[in-house]
């Protein structure tokens, strides 16, 4: 299997789009009406910077492929706008905001009030019950090692759950990735079959096969936002025996899950999704030069709605204005 690099319209810089989640529909922190601003202007932009058609780079050839990326994902519990952990406590243990406001106090000496802001904004929240900080956690697994052993500061204890929990939110508003496809709002004008099969395989080709690279899809191709990192797949390309224009294509990639036991969890939860998929062009030798493509079987339902590539690195950011990302990275342990 071969492909070209990328070209440049096939990249997407992401600005407003709302992905967090196993996703928010909209962020509950920014107005309505600034958020409707900002996404008319990035449906603008993306207008003029992404025109069809995708894919146009692909190249493939016959056969059975595999691949793993160099790191595998981690995986943790995603924290749902229903979920009141983070800031709530629980027989009487703080949460781990409690526990940042107070680490916050006694080791930076500043007075933070994050927890109740969390509180406050997800009791005034009418999120979607799907709406939550997946596509912070995927990103994260992807970009972070995985906090395994709990941080202790005098009396302070933050678990692995404490831990993750803190990245993830510091996570959960990165905007600079790069996009490819278009998220499904549920808009009358919105394309189901975004983002197409040679579109995809390119990505996994380029990202995953040569670059050993992981990346992230919303596995969702409807309105909701599920977000989740591939790192391992296996693809199977064959020609059709009547058509010299197609060949048929089974890929069955492994994604780390926030399937977790607990709070706590420590590893990579994974499963395993299957796509089908006709990839239309031209044989060049023993070489198919790819020019389009279509969903088929029970994919043409169940597909990717749209990829995130992994960044180098990224402008962590919160939508929570009393978290400093700073004492964050102190709880953490990273180094700066």
């Amino acid at each position: 299997m071969t492909v070209s690099r990328l070209p440049r319209s096939f990249l997407v810089l992401c600005i407003a789009t709302p992905l967090w989640g196993c996703g928010n529909a909209s962020d509950p922190w920014i107005p309505q009406d600034v958020q409707d601003t900002e996404r008319n202007a990035e449906v603008a932009q993306f207008a003029s910077i992404n025109p069809p058609p995708y894919g146009s780079g692909l190249v493939v050839a016959e056969g059975e492929f595999t691949a793993q990326a160099t790191m595998t994902p981690w995986s943790s519990w995603w924290y749902p706008m229903w979920d009141d952990f983070l800031y709530a406590e629980r027989n009487g243990i703080p949460s781990p905001l409690e526990k940042y406001d107070n680490y916050a106090h006694l080791y930076f000496n500043r007075t933070t009030t994050a927890a109740a802001v969390e509180r406050n904004v997800a009791e005034r929240s009418h999120a979607d019950s799907w709406a939550g900080l997946c596509y912070a956690w995927a990103l994260a697994s992807i970009m972070e090692p995985e906090p395994q052993t709990a941080r202790t500061f005098g009396s302070l204890s933050f678990e692995v759950g404490d831990l993750k929990a803190l990245l993830l939110k510091t996570y959960e508003a990165v905007k600079d990735v790069r996009v490819v496809g278009d998220r499904n709002d549920d808009a009358w004008d919105d394309v189901y079959a975004d983002v197409s099969p040679n579109y995809f395989h390119e990505v996994l080709t380029v990202e995953l096969f040569q670059n050993k690279r992981p990346f992230i899809i919303d596995r969702d191709a409807g309105y909701e936002v599920w977000n989740m990192p591939i790192y391992k797949a296996a693809t199977k390309i064959t020609r059709d025996p009547t058509a010299s224009t197609t060949v048929h294509v089974r890929t069955v990639i492994f994604v780390a899950t926030t399937d977790v036991k607990n709070y706590d969890f420590v590893g990579t939860e994974a499963t395993t999704r299957e796509y089908t998929y006709d990839l239309q062009g031209r044989w060049r030798g023993n070489q198919f030069v790819v020019q389009g493509g279509a969903w088929t079987g029970t994919s043409r339902a169940d597909h990717p709605d749209f990829l995130i590539l992994r960044p180098d690195k990224v402008d962590r950011a919160t939508v929570n204005p009393e978290i400093d990302i700073a004492i964050v990275d102190a709880i953490l342990g990273k180094v700066q």
